[in-house]
């Protein structure tokens, strides 16, 4: 029965890993994205994993799992005790989406830091906020409401958030 696993590789390794893993495997992805690194007083554009040293395989595994570990470049199958972990469906349909034939560009953060901000979305649908940062690589941001004369701290999809 064919599945979605995740596959942990040797740092760096990931796209060696990829091109030899899809000769055995159903489907294989490596989502990519576009960053920007800084070194030395300039700034580089590079294109890197977006899950460093993890692949996600589509594949059977009592046929591919043995080949899969002895491939060069691979480091196992990731698991929980001694069973594979089965990623569900779900779960990747969001990869396979935003970057399986193409890379994602990571863009700037558009928000900033203490600027008044509305919430367009979710329970706190128009709402006035104060921006108080990201949270896990810009996709959740955090806020700060004045709830009953007190702030509280709110962690939500960026998306609900736009700029006054």
């Amino acid at each position: 029965m064919l599945h979605w696993y995740l596959v942990r590789t040797k740092a760096g390794a990931e796209r060696i890993a990829h091109d030899q893993l899809q000769h055995i495997v159903e489907r294989i992805i490596l989502p990519l994205a576009k960053t920007q690194l800084r070194q030395r007083g300039r700034t580089f554009q590079r294109v890197s994993p977006i899950f460093p040293c993890f692949l996600f395989a589509f594949f059977g595994l009592a046929h591919a799992a043995r080949q899969i570990r002895y491939t060069p470049r691979v480091r196992d199958i990731v698991r929980f005790g001694d069973q594979a972990a089965v990623v569900p469906t779900w779960v990747v349909d969001e990869p396979i989406a935003r970057c399986a034939d193409r890379l994602v560009d990571l863009a700037k953060p558009r928000l900033s830091r203490g600027m008044p901000e509305k919430i367009n979305h979710g329970p706190f649908h128009a709402f006035e906020a104060i921006f108080a940062g990201y949270c896990s690589a810009a996709e959740r941001v955090a806020v700060l409401l004045s709830i009953m004369n007190a702030e509280r701290r709110v962690v939500m999809p960026t998306a609900w958030v736009e700029a006054r």
